[in-house]
């Protein structure tokens, strides 16, 4: 299967595939519902996944690069510097330098597997910073500042077990990010939101640096929950409630709509369910994922550095969302967009980030071992 690119992205509640021939071109996607949350369910869907795409192709599939997402992603900063004896042309030890730091962040922090690592800032001879590294530029010295992403060894190595030779195992709100910000290439700072089903991932990029990254364990699961509580409805009436609330720009669309379906939303006037209470219960948790996934203090405290960023919604959750809610946060960000992602994009940014130069740094260097087919690959969800 050599000459094609196979990318999994491996989400809580459905897993997207999309492979690529030699010429970049998809050939192929699909997406698999998981139904459930227990092991059981996600082997059948990763098989039922794998299996389909393999006899469209009439060709096994073995090496993929995948995306995935979880609590367990965190970052480290260092900065490194290297002092030289007489002038020194940077290409000669620029990389060197990085994988000095690899090493030093990989032998201190031996519970971690560094899965991305951002170079923020360049600087030669004490003060000069680069953008862009010149070939024939001499320097004395060298600091780097890095951003490393990673994730607890435990979950890495369990991926590392499976049947499917694992290419690379990469952050999908980073990748995501780092394909996305090409559509805001005219504003500096930007502040992604991934909200998923069970975590919420917030990443700040200022010019191209990546200043911040935080993941949570909540998501938009948590939204149905609140309004499930508060309101005394059934869970999966909730979350018929959200999403089609979420399809409605105001109150009044909402009521009309409701009117024309009334065997699915007969609860409200039979409970005299409140749709401005409704809203607010969203925003409210809206507020909270902001602020718990976003560091606006921080970038609030360094106004001399930071302009107010722009907040890009992203991910199945940000598909609930819209303008018409009325958010305190508002006033943090100069302006809020959400952005209408679909399968195939988020497939794509997994393979534009692997063919990325940056990705080279943290790229699998030998040729993965293969496995029996799905041997063990579902060992992470037994924990």
């Amino acid at each position: 299967m050599s000459k094609f690119e196979t990318i999994i992205d491996f989400g809580s509640k459905n897993l997207r595939l999309e492979i690529y021939n030699e010429k970049l071109k998809s050939v192929y996607s699909s997406v698999q519902k998981i139904n459930g949350l227990d092991n059981l369910n996600k082997e059948k869907s990763l098989n039922r996944l794998i299996r389909n795409a393999e006899k469209y192709l009439s060709t096994h599939i073995d090496n993929v690069i995948t995306l995935y997402d979880s609590p367990g992603f965190h970052s480290l900063d260092i900065s490194i510097k290297k002092n030289f004896d007489q002038p020194t042309e940077i290409e000669m030890v620029y990389n060197n330098l990085i994988e000095e730091a690899n090493f030093i962040i990989s032998e201190n922090n031996y519970k971690d597997k560094i899965i991305h690592l951002k170079v923020n800032n360049i600087i030669a001879d004490e003060e000069k910073k680069i953008d862009i590294i010149n070939k024939k530029l001499k320097i004395k010295s060298l600091i780097l500042e890095i951003k490393f992403i990673c994730i607890n060894k435990n979950l890495y190595n369990i991926f590392k077990k499976n049947n499917l030779n694992i290419l690379n195992l990469y952050c999908s709100t980073y990748v995501k990010t780092f394909f996305y910000k090409k559509r805001f290439k005219n504003k500096n700072n930007l502040a992604f939101l991934d909200i998923g089903f069970n975590k919420s991932c917030g990443i700040i990029l200022n010019k191209n640096k990546c200043e911040f990254f935080n993941t949570i364990p909540i998501g938009g699961n948590a939204v149905t929950k609140d309004i499930s509580n508060v309101l005394k409805l059934d869970f999966d009436y909730s979350e018929q409630l959200k999403v089609y609330l979420n399809k409605n720009e105001n109150s009044s669309n909402l009521n009309d709509n409701i009117a024309n379906n009334t065997n699915l939303f007969k609860e409200i006037s039979v409970k005299n369910i409140s749709l401005e209470l409704l809203k607010k219960i969203i925003e409210a948790r809206i507020e909270e994922l902001i602020e718990l996934s976003i560091d606006t203090k921080n970038f609030n405290q360094h106004s001399d550095f930071f302009e107010k960023p722009y907040l890009i919604f992203i991910g199945g959750g940000s598909k609930l969302l819209s303008n018409s809610y009325n958010l305190n946060k508002k006033k943090t960000f100069l302006e809020i967009f959400f952005l209408n992602e679909d399968d195939s994009m988020i497939c794509e940014s997994g393979l534009n980030y692997f063919k990325s130069a940056e990705s080279l740094h943290t790229q699998t260097k030998k040729k993965p071992k293969k496995y029996g087919i799905f041997e063990t690959f579902f060992n992470l969800f037994s924990k």
